[in-house]
């Protein structure tokens, strides 16, 4: 690859830049390139700008101004831009993301954010369509792949197209088939612990409360330890709820407000302190040792639930290249040299670890809002169960309560499906093929010596 990279620049006549290449000096060599033609790029430019981001990473096209990008016309920078104005102006961020080529190595996630400004507007023939494109195009470019990385990340995209159709299906109601979708994502996917909350929600409104059950106990295995949802402790009362198992309602709700409302208060107070900085929670995500929050687990399982985020991850790839080529500037070059090329370099990292705090912050915030926003839903099915209980003594009736806490005849599983007695063993690929055999106790009857 860089090979081919330097006698594509010998061929195109761009010598000054040449040596930059040689000396792997990328991000260097990108932005001498830009400046000095100042974004307006001929044809064989335009070749080399597009070999020396597969070198840079397309993330660093962030720290440019739209303006100035708007004059370089490749597909690249259309899909940067794309995404720089997606949620902002998304009329003009169609407008860039519509001229990709079919052949680009970003048209697959072209078409998965114009499928959101699609769905967005209601449009949901275009999106499906869009995403149609997205998984096709994404898997044709996974098998053309060579290197093991690259298929990943094709393979990413391929499953996020597929996640966001189940979730237009979901809206619609038509959970067979969101549920089909869901299915598909290997449990070695990078999503697939995130969409087990999401598959529970799914059996709920079918009302297959005892498999939502089975989902949402996978979270309490050490090996998702870090995958603290509020929002599954929420959904686990509810379960409870709707087979009429108030105790175990209850049982929930309590530890929801004895053990994780008043820690994730104690965080929010604590991280409240940090708002206005541009790197802390950069360096609680990426740099433990050097800044230390809190002796608390909860901080370490919410940052390594962020960085296992791609987006996290592909400005941090980045930021590490840039302070290779720093490093490498720093060895080899004249303070006069390093003078000269280290402002740029030092600026770019400077915004792009700005950036991973920012999103880093408003993550760790919203999560803080969710324990809170989730303590009311719990406090409104506490409320609900004490009005029910009320309703059974006014009319001389109890709940059935007569029998074990469940079995196998209560669990709705296909000819695919095995069960697991859990008589010794059990090995890790099982996460997530859990289901309760819990029967409902919604069944009333008269209380002993009270007449109807």
């Amino acid at each position: 690859m860089k090979l081919v990279l330097v006698l594509l620049i010998l061929s195109s006549g761009l010598q000054a830049k040449t040596d930059w290449v040689k000396k792997r000096y990328y991000f260097t060599a990108l932005n001498e390139l830009l400046t000095k033609s100042k974004g307006e790029l001929n044809d064989r430019e335009k070749q080399y700008f597009e070999k020396l981001l597969t070198m840079t990473g397309i993330e660093v096209l962030e720290d440019y101004n739209p303006k100035f990008l708007d004059k370089v016309n490749t597909d690249s920078v259309y899909f940067i831009l794309g995404k720089k104005f997606f949620g902002k102006d998304d009329s003009r961020a169609m407008r860039y993301l519509t001229q990709l080529e079919k052949n680009h190595r970003y048209y697959p996630e072209s078409q998965l954010l114009l499928s959101q400004i699609n769905a967005n507007k209601n449009d949901y023939n275009k999106t499906t369509l869009n995403l149609l494109a997205c998984q096709t195009s994404a898997q044709i470019n996974r098998d053309q792949q060579k290197l093991e990385r690259i298929k990943r990340y094709y393979q990413m995209i391929y499953e996020l197209c597929v996640v966001n159709k189940s979730r237009y299906a979901f809206g619609e109601g038509k959970f067979d088939e969101a549920l089909k979708g869901y299915n598909k994502v290997p449990k070695s996917s990078y999503m697939w612990p995130s969409l087990i909350l999401e598959k529970a929600w799914v059996y709920y409104h079918l009302k297959d409360y005892n498999r939502s059950l089975g989902l949402l106990i996978t979270y309490k295995s050490p090996l998702l330890d870090s995958y603290f949802f509020p929002e599954a402790e929420y959904l686990t009362s509810l379960n409870y709820f709707q087979l009429c198992l108030w105790d175990d309602t209850y049982t929930v709700i309590k530890q929801y407000y004895e053990v994780y409302h008043p820690r994730f208060r104690e965080l929010g107070a604590f991280f409240s302190s940090k708002r206005l900085s541009n790197d802390y929670f950069y360096n609680i995500m990426f740099r433990p040792k050097a800044e230390k929050p809190l002796d608390d687990d909860f901080v370490k399982k919410i940052m390594v639930r962020l960085k296992k985020q791609v987006r996290f991850s592909l400005d941090f790839n980045t930021v590490r290249r840039i302070n290779a080529e720093v490093n490498l500037i720093m060895k080899t070059e004249t303070p006069q040299v390093q003078k000269e090329l280290l402002v740029h370099l030092n600026q770019v990292k400077e915004n792009l670890v700005q950036k991973i705090n920012y999103h880093a912050k408003e993550d760790v915030f919203k999560t803080l809002e969710k324990v809170q926003y989730f303590s009311g839903e719990m406090f409104k099915i506490n409320l609900e169960i004490i009005s029910k209980k009320k309703d059974l003594v006014y009319s001389n009736k109890k709940l059935i309560a007569n029998r074990g806490r469940g079995d196998l005849s209560q669990v709705q599983r296909d000819k695919k499906e095995s069960f697991w007695s859990f008589d010794g063993p059990f090995w890790a690929d099982e996460l997530g093929d859990y289901s309760f055999g819990l029967k409902s106790n919604c069944e009333t009857v008269r209380r002993e010596g009270e007449e109807e």
